[in-house]
């Protein structure tokens, strides 16, 4: 038997909130979080700017705009936040003379639950850098995302009980893209399944068939929990941009992002 009550997206709510964290439902989506006007705009500019790539990850599908901690985050501190200002001042430049603040707004809406949400902070540095927009092309490959489990160094991220991910999206391809959740949650036990030297996991790991494939629609949130084994199909045509960050759940129940 599984996990899962439901196997389908549901609502934004306080109890389908808690659900999530406890691995109940496969994920949480607000349709139309932005509007498909705002979003082409944003995608435009998208398609116009250089994105980086993940270089400390092998062959890896991705590329990104913004700051990310996990190419970081066995380095120095001082090395991570020294890049968050500018960092952050691409993200504005994206989304000069718009008049919204999707982070922001991703706090608010996940503040209506009736937790105390924020940016994460490290003490001694300040706040994290969240918000990073991903372009996929290709196979993103069966993962899980858990600071406590990837972060060997101490970090604030890595006193979290749980770890989600909320993503906004404003561009998808042609075909293919789609985000698929298993319902199998990665622990100490699978770990050592983990494709040596490589970021994914073979089939193998996962302990049931049940799965939830989703096709986002430009200007849908989704959020789900990086926990659960997830991957993205492969695709080769258009662009699959979105806006993310992890969403982390505190030892005092507060909920905080990074990217």
């Amino acid at each position: 038997m599984g996990n899962w009550i439901r196997n389908e997206l549901c609502a934004l709510t306080e109890e389908n909130l808690n659900l999530l964290l406890d691995f109940k439902i496969p994920g949480i989506i607000v349709e139309n979080f932005i509007p498909a006007e705002t979003c082409e705009r944003v995608a435009q500019r998208l398609r116009e700017t250089a994105f980086d790539n993940y270089d400390h990850l092998k062959d890896i599908p991705v590329h990104h705009i913004g700051l990310c901690h996990n190419q970081w985050a066995h380095s120095e501190k001082p090395i991570y936040f020294d890049k968050k200002d500018q960092a952050q001042q691409v993200i504005d430049e994206i989304y000069d003379s718009l008049n919204i603040d999707p982070v922001a707004m991703v706090i608010d809406a996940l503040a209506q639950t009736g937790r105390s949400v924020g940016l994460f902070e490290e003490p001694g540095f300040g706040q994290y850098f969240a918000g990073a927009f991903r372009s996929f092309r290709g196979h993103g490959r069966l993962h899980a995302d858990h600071a406590p489990s990837h972060i060997k160094q101490p970090w604030s991220v890595t006193e979290i009980s749980r770890q989600m991910t909320w993503n906004i999206y404003y561009s998808m391809l042609n075909t293919g893209g789609e985000l698929v959740i298993y319902d199998t949650i990665h622990t100490a036990a699978n770990d050592h399944m983990k494709v040596p030297g490589e970021y994914y996991f073979p089939y193998e790991v996962l302990e049931r068939e049940d799965h939830l494939r989703i096709r986002p629609k430009v200007g849908d949130l989704i959020l789900f929990n990086t926990q659960n084994f997830h991957e993205i199909l492969g695709n080769t045509d258009g662009h699959r941009i979105s806006q993310t960050s992890f969403i982390g759940l505190k030892q005092d129940g507060s909920l905080g992002l990074w990217s």
